[in-house]
């Protein structure tokens, strides 16, 4: 007997079935799959590696920076095309003491076509290197042409300054002038290039216009710990010229200018003591010495009052007093010569220089060092000179650099084994499960497809308008099941018991109104089926996607165990222990450069601290003669 035609809402059931049997069993195989967000674009990307890039750079942390930019590169996130990382690198290499590379990305980008704007900072990137790097004459080529026209104020100030620096080492001060003229003095750049400016000036004999440059910073206001130390050190520069050149009321009203509790108070009190000492005011000096006395003794300032303030009593009659303080001075001396002598142990010993290293890596402060450590070492009033000098304060910020690097190789070594380890499980773990990923991926892939084809010709059976020819086929589900009963007893009726006239009408009345009822609701549900095998469709696409992204995952892991990622581990040790043999090497050269500076400048306090303290007995035994003298003349006068 032949088997009735599969009827269309019967195999749409089916397949619906399928579908859902199919998803639930594949639930858990696909939950990993993120099909929500949409993926960053490449600049977006870019943007956002940027964005990480320059807050490293502005909290001062400059080796994360160069770093980030160094990967993003090997990533091929960041490349010759992407002018403002290329910027700020060739800027970080200058900062790393890295010339030779700087110069290589500038030179590179100043040959593409580029906006104007970043071609005019590129130049003045190239200059500044010039500049560190000691040719003025090729720096000074390149600030004083067009290439660098077009920059912004901050940068156009920077240039303007660097200018004016050349032109006073050159001599060319009224040069410098006119280009400091143009930099704002209420900026930090403008205070400092106006202070340099007016010391170098008053070095170079043209007095009056230095101490006009000098007075100007006395009257701007200070809203940090840096430009108040600035106005200070003004105040002491001017008052030291006039003090010099015999204008002492000038050099008082400077003088006076100095905070107490600033960092160059002990100098201000000394200077502000001779300038009434010379204008004979001895009673009006003697406080002002007597108070930089009580200050930190190893300070030169304090260590030249212990001998200035005996003298004053000394010249007012007061012999006692003055025999007092001269022992004092003598007391002093000598436990500065402790802590100078332990000082200058604690530098020879090895390791001195790490002392030296802040807590912060990044720490990017006035005094750049571990000024704890120094200060219980005695070193810290002695060596503040020593980090004024550029070429002292440039090797200890490589020290920094370079030990920075040897601490991020040696974490590189701690996490080589665990990288080693992670991947030997990683390779065992897909080789274990890749064979029965594959075979099911499979097979899901092949009923995917089957389910797709069976969708497509579901689609494509659905008639265009409503058909009662098959009732069943615009039936629902209950309506379908009900005229296959009905259908099956009208067929079959003449066969069954009851087969009366009457049972007869009740049949066909029954199936009319079935089929009316099929016939009322036929429009309706024409379009819950059109609508289901839209749906139908669409989630045998997304699932089609899916499996396509897991069999491109597992083409991924099959690569992976192939690849040479291994060997390559296994090779890094080799790099690691050169880099660290580099860096030892490097460290050592600099402590000991540093150390030798360090115990220069000490030995050379040492030796001026030797003859105050002769002095200072030699003021002492001549008291001690005049005392014992003037009281045998007394008895023999008596």
């Amino acid at each position: 007997m032949k088997q009735p035609p599969l009827k269309k809402w019967l195999l749409a059931a089916c397949i619906a079935g399928t579908c859902a049997t199919t998803q639930a069993a594949n639930v858990e195989f696909f939950d990993d799959i993120d099909t929500g967000p949409t993926p960053l674009t490449l600049e977006q990307h870019r943007y956002l590696s940027f964005g990480e890039v320059m807050y490293d750079y502005y909290r001062h942390a400059t080796f994360d920076a160069i770093n980030q930019l160094l990967v993003n590169q090997q990533l091929e996130l960041f490349d010759e095309d992407t002018d403002y990382a290329e910027l700020l690198l060739g800027d970080l290499y200058v900062t790393y003491g890295l010339p030779d590379s700087a110069e290589t990305i500038f030179n590179r980008l100043l040959k593409k076509d580029i906006l104007s704007h970043t071609r005019a900072q590129t130049w003045l990137h190239k200059a500044a290197l010039h500049y560190r790097e000691g040719n003025l004459t090729e720096a000074a080529m390149i600030l004083d042409g067009k290439k660098v026209d077009g920059l912004e104020a901050a940068d156009e100030a920077r240039r303007k300054l660097m200018l004016a620096n050349i032109l006073m080492a050159e001599g060319d001060f009224s040069g410098a002038l006119d280009y400091l003229n143009g930099v704002p003095i209420e900026t930090d750049e403008g205070r400092y290039a106006t202070y340099n400016m007016g010391v170098a000036l008053v070095r170079g004999g043209h007095e009056k216009q230095g101490l006009a440059l000098l007075n100007s910073l006395l009257n701007q206001s200070a809203d940090s710990d840096q430009a108040l130390a600035l106005r200070d050190r003004a105040a002491l520069a001017a008052g030291l010229t006039q003090l010099r050149s015999g204008a002492l009321e000038g050099a008082q009203a400077a003088l006076r200018q100095v905070r107490s509790d600033g960092p160059f108070s002990e100098d201000a009190l000394l200077a502000l003591g001779l300038t009434n000492y010379r204008a004979g005011a001895i009673k009006r000096a003697l406080p002002l010495w007597l108070e930089a006395v009580s200050r930190n003794s190893s300070h030169p300032s304090v260590q030249e009052a212990l001998m200035l303030a005996p003298r004053a009593y000394e010249e007012l009659g007061g012999m006692p007093q003055a025999l007092a303080g001269y022992k004092y001075a003598a007391t002093q001396y000598r436990e500065a010569l402790k802590d100078l002598q332990r000082a200058i142990e604690n530098i020879q010993r090895s390791g001195w220089a790490d002392n030296l290293l802040p807590e912060d890596i990044n720490d990017a402060g006035f005094l750049p060092a571990n000024s704890d450590d120094m200060a219980q070492g005695g070193e810290l009033s002695y060596l503040y000179k020593l980090f004024s000098s550029n070429a002292f304060a440039q090797r200890f910020e490589h020290y920094r650099q370079i030990h920075q690097i040897k601490l991020m190789v040696e974490h590189w070594e701690r996490s080589l084994p665990a990288l080693v380890e992670s991947y030997q499980i990683q390779q065992q773990t897909l080789a274990r499960n890749l064979p029965n990923v594959r075979q099911a991926i499979n097979q899901h892939q092949k009923e995917q497809e089957q389910l797709m084809m069976a969708s497509d010709k579901l689609g494509m059976e659905i008639p265009n308008f409503v058909d009662m020819s098959s009732p069943e086929d615009v039936a629902n589900a209950e309506q379908a099941i009900m005229w296959q009963k009905v259908d099956s007893m009208a067929k079959q009726f003449g066969s069954l018991p009851g087969s009366t006239h009457s049972n007869a009408l009740r049949l066909r009345r029954m199936r009319g109104l079935l089929l009316w009822d099929i016939a009322h609701q036929s429009v309706e549900q024409r379009e819950k089926q059109i609508q289901a095998s839209k749906e139908l469709e669409e989630e045998s696409r997304i699932l089609a996607e899916r499996v396509a992204a897991v069999s491109l995952q597992i083409r991924d892991a099959t690569l992976r165990t192939r690849d040479d990622l291994g060997q390559r581990l296994a090779q890094q040790q080799s790099r690691i222990n050169e880099i660290k043999r580099m860096s030892e090497a490097t460290l050592e050269a600099l402590e000991q450069s540093m150390q030798d500076d360090a115990l220069a400048l000490l030995r050379a306090n040492q030796k001026k601290l030797a003859d105050q303290l002769a002095e200072a007995h030699l003021a002492v035994a001549r008291l001690q003669d005049t005392s014992a003298s003037g009281d045998t003349k007394q008895r023999t006068g008596s």
